[in-house]
């Protein structure tokens, strides 16, 4: 599929470059929200880094959720986003070390299940 522009920013992903979007919800007890901001600044950013670097992501947010349909009592909920630029890039983020390491550390924050979302990205802003 070619790509091609409607106004001045919005392209079309290309179906040629495999492009994936990884989404998820965590919900991280309120009470151990703070350490878990740190936690993942400390642990998972530098995975982030690394993968970059490497040409894998494309983009990654953290984000507290302010809105939700699918609140958990006694939890804040955390969006996790990842852009992945190649179909490599999920795997190598899910067997990555410092990942297995902070998935670990991260499950201790947590009072219930993730929602867990992904597959290939069809349109994308681009600035």
């Amino acid at each position: 599929m070619p790509s091609g522009r409607v106004g001045s920013d919005f392209r079309i992903a290309e179906r040629r470059r495999a492009i994936e979007t990884i989404a998820i919800v965590l919900n991280v007890g309120t009470d151990r929200a703070e350490a878990f901001e740190e936690g993942f600044r400390s642990h998972e950013v530098p995975v982030w880094r690394d993968l970059e670097s490497r040409g894998l992501m494309l983009h990654a947010t953290l984000s507290r959720l302010d809105i939700s349909n699918r609140p958990q009592a006694g939890a804040t909920q955390f969006l996790v986003v990842a852009i992945f630029g190649t179909g490599e890039g999920h795997h190598a983020h899910d067997s990555h070390p410092g990942f297995r390491a902070w998935n670990e550390i991260a499950e201790a924050y947590q009072v219930a299940e993730p929602m867990v979302f992904g597959g290939e990205t069809l349109a994308s802003l681009e600035g």
